[in-house]
């Protein structure tokens, strides 16, 4: 049995519509995406374009493999929507009670992230 804060998050995904923003997590970087198109069980994506903060660059020191990313949660970035960029589809999952590209699901709102310690 799902919590009422689970159904609310569902509800939330399920209600995303043409001009917000989403984000795919990609294990730990993660992507945003326009919501271009949809209907009751599909989303039309187009990637956006996130333009990193000014000023921000990764600082490393050594460690792992060849250095570790100190201020790596740090980063902000601006978006914009890309209307040329490829668009791609994203399935209503039932099961998971989310938008899915894949087995990976989306999330509401843009939260692009690189993670430069992996």
């Amino acid at each position: 049995m799902k919590t009422e804060e689970e159904l609310l998050r569902i509800e939330e995904r399920r209600n995303v519509k043409v001009g917000d923003g989403v984000t795919r997590r990609l294990y730990t970087d993660k992507t945003a995406y326009t919501v271009v198109a949809r209907t009751a069980k599909t989303l039309t994506l187009q990637e956006d374009t996130a333009t990193l903060a000014d000023g921000w660059k990764p600082e490393f020191v050594a460690g792992g493999f060849a250095g570790h990313c100190v201020n790596n949660e740090t980063q902000t970035y601006t978006y914009t929507p890309n209307p040329n960029a490829p668009k791609i589809k994203a399935f209503w999952s039932e099961k998971s009670g989310a938008f899915k590209i894949g087995n990976r699901m989306l999330f509401n709102g843009r939260n692009k992230f690189h993670d430069y310690n992996f």
